[in-house]
């Protein structure tokens, strides 16, 4: 009895300083904010030719409007459309899919420096609307919320560099809160706007479906199907190959696979097994989570997704923030929290531990989905329970002791 009743009172101790821990969580989200922005201000901003990815998405949509969307992945006509941005601009391959040139292309109204701007204006704007949606708790612990995201390295590197992934945050967010609002076929549709960087929530759809979000899969399938015919049609045979031909180079590029599984696997058939594991797990807690709302599935899809794509980069971790806030709304156990605790860790020192920690807490963290959700008030309702039989239990014994000796 004594060793569930030590466990009970921990638990219910750490769960009844929500405040505490929210002002400790504020605090540090400060300071890692304050770190970025000094980052930001001495590096980024005036190296933004170099550093900034925008450049890679402008030169893009630059090179299809001038020769047309077959030429999108000539990776010439790109590099020469980089190098005319100015001086110390650098070129590297454009590898997203060309619904986020199609988003780029307004842009190339715009001079350069003046379109990096409103971009970054756009992401910015992306990543606080996701925090507006989904994160959970009161003002205080929303605030706390806010500042850690924006604090976590991946996610400041995302916006420092102009990086989509906080695009495609605010799409999972969107759909997220559509879907508990009962419009699944909107949510569905907005879903599909990950296409922009499909690879990092790759798996959501299809842990929806099996989940039994089938109208809201449907609708997502609609629109995807429609962007990929388009893209089809705009590319061509010689654009379809080009692109191709991109694909193979991410896939061997050392960059592109240091913190996916081919990065400690290598190439080759044992990163096909673990793919396919990590698709089963997938699947298996999307079956085990129907009837239980929206958010599971889909924070389950986020990180099957970045455990599964052969092609990612430390700042789409970003994403698993927004996952992780669905867990918490959707009755985090005591096990997820403390990973998800030591992931946020792992994450802000992605730079240091590399990838195997980081992988890891996403494998167990994708495990502990396939486990029914824990219900906070519930279980602080169970520990206060366990308490209190434990009370009558020492009152009962007492109560015998008292009869005994007056006996």
């Amino acid at each position: 009895m004594a060793q569930p009743l030590f466990f009970a009172c921990v638990i219910g101790f750490f769960r009844a300083r929500t405040r505490l821990w929210a002002v400790a969580g504020l605090w540090t989200g400060l300071l890692l904010t304050g770190f970025n922005v000094y980052a930001a201000a001495v590096t980024y901003v005036p190296q933004f030719r170099v550093r900034n990815d925008f450049r890679l998405i402008y030169g893009a949509a630059l090179t299809a409007w001038r020769q047309g969307y077959n030429h999108l992945y000539d990776l010439d006509a790109q590099k020469r459309a980089v190098e005319e941005l100015g001086a110390g601009t650098y070129w590297s391959p454009f590898l997203n899919p060309p619904p986020l040139a199609w988003l780029a292309t307004p842009f190339i109204a715009l001079p350069f420096e003046a379109a990096i701007f409103v971009w970054t204006l756009l992401v910015v704007g992306a990543a606080l609307f996701a925090w507006w949606l989904v994160a959970p708790g009161g003002r205080l612990a929303r605030l706390s919320h806010l500042a850690l995201f924006l604090g976590l390295f991946p996610t400041a590197f995302g916006l420092m560099v102009g990086q989509p992934v906080a695009l495609v945050a605010a799409a999972v967010a969107g759909s997220w809160w559509l879907a508990e609002r009962n419009k699944p076929v909107l949510a569905g549709l907005v879903m599909s706007l990950t296409a922009i960087k499909p690879q990092v929530a790759l798996l959501i759809p299809i842990c929806l479906l099996v989940s039994g979000h089938r109208r809201m899969f449907a609708a997502w399938l609609a629109a995807t199907a429609f962007m990929v015919a388009v893209a089809l049609v705009l590319l061509g045979g010689d654009g379809l190959q080009r692109y191709r031909d991109v694909l193979a180079l991410a896939s061997q590029w050392e960059p592109t696979r240091r913190y996916a599984i081919s990065g400690p696997l290598g190439l080759g058939p044992q990163v096909y097994v673990v793919e396919t594991l990590v698709v089963a797990v997938a699947l298996v807690a999307a079956w085990r989570q129907r009837g239980e709302g929206v958010a599971r599935p889909i924070a389950t899809g986020v990180v099957a997704s970045l455990l599964f794509t052969p092609y990612v980069g430390f700042q789409d971790f970003a994403l698993l923030v927004v996952a992780g806030w669905l867990v918490v709304r959707s009755g985090a156990t005591v096990a997820q929290t403390a990973l998800l605790v030591v992931g946020y860790a792992l994450l802000e020192l992605a730079l240091v531990v590399l990838a195997i920690p980081i992988l890891v807490a996403e494998a167990a963290l994708l495990v502990s989905l396939a486990w029914p959700a824990a219900q906070a008030p519930g279980d602080l309702r169970r520990v206060r329970g366990v308490m209190r039989r434990h009370v009558a239990d020492d009152a009962g014994d007492r109560d015998l002791a008292d009869r005994a000796q007056r006996a």
